[in-house]
């Protein structure tokens, strides 16, 4: 056994990567990695008590080059006697499409099919092979692009079913074991080309430290990696228990209480971060941070403009944090046909027609259930106006839309965008806050209506 195989052995039993009678699904490229790790996992099947299959995912991005890729990696699984899935996607379109760079779209893609030919293979885990130097790699464009500690942490090793068992194995011994062992493995020609950030990264920068300043810098940032995600873990739990306490998230927009001032400075920054996050779904830069929190003892009103798409405005008692407004698509009524959704401005509104048995009730103010019995389409979705009313349901009588707003604490800056849905020229929903007594659910009617913002 080599030392390269006894470094991987141990490095799977430390992490617990591998149990009994799992059966392994490999993302398998063709590239000395991925053929590295399908021969690793054959030759220790036995041993680990395994099944093993492979999804090949052909980008279309080398013409007859990735063709090739994909027959070698069909043949090595034949050789192997390995279950193997294979599947052709014009990667370029879909990052055209969607507007994300290349290696965006092909990483989210290939992740998505690797869930998928999860459940078709019947697979209990999904095997990456990613290595040492890929680690080196994310920390260091990370560091580069501004990050926190969980950019720090480098590649998981685990995260829910996706295992990277050779995360301690440097290229040039998967190389050098390949070359040693007379295995083929095929050689992506755009891997030499540093237009690329990552390419860049490791065909320019890395060989310099590793030459000039420490041969082992691969190895100690792995360690240092694990050390910052052990500190990450303790972190994740204080700061999800000042989140608790000091942010909301209601109708798309995240609500920062000020007397966050009341935690050390040093969290702040780091509660705010994780918050946006989670429920806005982007990371934001380090300097939006500091904006955020320069923002806190501003005046009323004031507002910055953040990355992402975000702003933040001060309200008296809190901040908002929310997508910029965009005003194409919302500067006048729209109509809003049953069994579909619009979009204004930043949001989308829709409705469907449900049997009453479907009727279901939660505590998201972004879904509702009215009675269809009386409505007529299409129905009509605008701002606010001065002068509207509507009958709040469980209140009696109607109530100024102005004054309604106000009593449930809307703040001054959403309060101009906020929408209402007619149905003939009467409210019959002040979006994300309250239906009208009207169009409530009762066990006489007929029909049903869902609605939703999102």
């Amino acid at each position: 056994m080599s030392a390269l195989e006894q470094n991987i052995i141990k490095f799977i039993s430390d992490n617990k990567l591998i149990e009994s009678n799992d059966k392994l699904l490999l993302a398998l490229s063709g590239g000395a990695d991925s053929v590295f790790a399908l021969t690793f996992l054959t030759n220790f099947k036995n041993k680990y008590s395994i099944r093993i299959c492979a999804l090949h995912i052909n980008h279309s991005l080398r013409g007859d080059e990735s063709d090739g890729d994909e027959k070698f990696c069909m043949k090595f699984c034949s050789d192997l006697n390995i279950e193997f899935y294979s599947e052709k996607i014009d990667i370029k379109s879909i990052a055209e499409n969607k507007k994300l760079s290349i290696e965006e779209a092909a990483r989210n893609i290939r992740y998505e099919k690797l869930e998928e030919y999860l459940k078709i293979s019947n697979s209990d885990k999904i095997v990456t092979a990613h290595n040492l130097d890929d680690n080196t790699e994310t920390v260091l464009l990370n560091l580069f692009r501004g990050t926190g500690l969980k950019g720090l942490s480098g590649i998981p090793v685990k995260r829910d079913n996706i295992i990277r068992p050779f995360l301690s194995a440097g290229k040039s011994e998967i190389i050098e074991y390949l070359n040693g062992n007379n295995i083929e493995f095929r050689i992506d020609s755009t891997n030499k080309q540093s237009e690329f950030k990552r390419n860049y990264l490791r065909n320019e920068i890395i060989p310099k430290i590793r030459e000039n300043i420490n041969p082992k810098a691969d190895r100690n940032i792995l360690r240092l990696s694990q050390i910052i995600k052990n500190a990450e873990l303790v972190l994740k739990d204080l700061v999800t228990e000042n989140a608790s306490k000091f942010i909301s998230y209601i109708n798309s927009e995240l609500i920062i209480s000020k007397e966050i001032k009341r935690i050390p400075s040093h969290l702040i920054g780091e509660v705010i971060r994780r918050s946006i996050e989670e429920k806005l779904s982007v990371i934001i830069d380090y300097e939006d941070f500091l904006n955020i929190q320069n923002l806190i003892d501003l005046q009323v009103g004031s507002k910055v403009d953040l990355s992402q798409n975000l702003e933040a405005v001060s309200e008296r008692e809190y901040l908002l944090i929310r997508k910029k407004m965009n005003t194409e698509n919302s500067a006048t009524d729209i109509e809003l046909y049953f069994n579909s959704e619009i979009k204004f401005g930043e949001r989308i509104i829709g409705c469907m027609e449900v049997n009453i048995n479907e009727v279901r009730y939660t505590n998201s103010k972004n879904v509702e259930f009215i009675n269809a019995d009386g409505l007529v389409e299409p129905l009509v979705i605008r701002r606010w106006e001065h002068g509207d009313k509507f009958n709040p349901l469980g209140l009696k009588g109607t109530k100024n839309v102005s004054d309604f707003l106000t009593e449930n604490k809307v703040p001054a800056s959403s309060k101009n965008e906020q929408l209402v849905l007619l149905n003939k020229s009467m409210i019959i929903w002040v979006v994300g806050y309250r239906i009208d007594e009207s169009v409530k659910i009762s066990n006489k009617i007929k029909k049903a209506m869902k609605l939703w913002i999102k």
